[in-house]
């Protein structure tokens, strides 16, 4: 078996000095052939920066509604911990008021003012806790739709620069999730 190759490696060389190569004059067909050849290499060549430039501006506003959505959690946080301990304010009037209408009541018939005060009380400051939570809800509601309109609007863009994309089945489908593609 080494023989062979050995004399199949030593008579390669001479084939090659044997071989001849014929280049035949281009015409014009071949030359415009050739530049429309790098022509298209070029414009792929765009597309690619533009679509990199994109790619990475899609990353800006990514991490910056990332941004804009942690704050908004952190607000409504706060906002949401302050109509709990208000609710529980109102429950500790509540059975307050109740302790004190059945001790009055059983005792002194005049205090009836007193009685109506607190409850005029726990009636505004009922009035109070639902319009916060009323402002709480219109405000969440508003960042939501904000939100899904604008990356509604980003993926519609990103659609537009790729239409072939979600021809083949590798977009998502509208409220589809997946939050970590790339």
């Amino acid at each position: 078996m080494t023989l062979s190759l050995s004399i199949l490696a030593t008579a390669l060389p001479a084939l090659a000095q044997d071989t001849t190569t014929v280049v035949l004059a281009r015409d014009g067909l071949a030359v415009l052939t050739a530049w429309s050849l790098v022509a298209l290499v070029v414009a792929v060549l765009a597309v690619l920066v533009v679509a990199l430039r994109l790619q990475a501006e899609m990353r800006r506003h990514r991490a910056a509604w990332e941004g804009f959505l942690a704050t908004a959690s952190e607000r409504s946080g706060s906002l949401v911990e302050h109509a709990g301990s208000a609710v529980r304010n109102i429950d500790r009037i509540t059975e307050t008021v109740r302790g004190e209408a059945e001790r009055l009541g059983s005792s002194v018939g005049g205090m009836a003012g007193a009685l109506e005060e607190a409850a005029t009380e726990l009636r505004r400051r009922t009035r109070d806790l639902l319009a916060l939570l009323d402002l709480a809800q219109s405000e969440a509601e508003g960042a939501v739709i904000e939100a899904a309109s604008r990356i509604r609007a980003l993926r519609e863009g990103a659609a537009g620069l790729f239409p072939s994309r979600q021809a083949r089945g590798g977009g998502r489908e509208e409220g589809g999730g997946g939050e970590g593609e790339e």
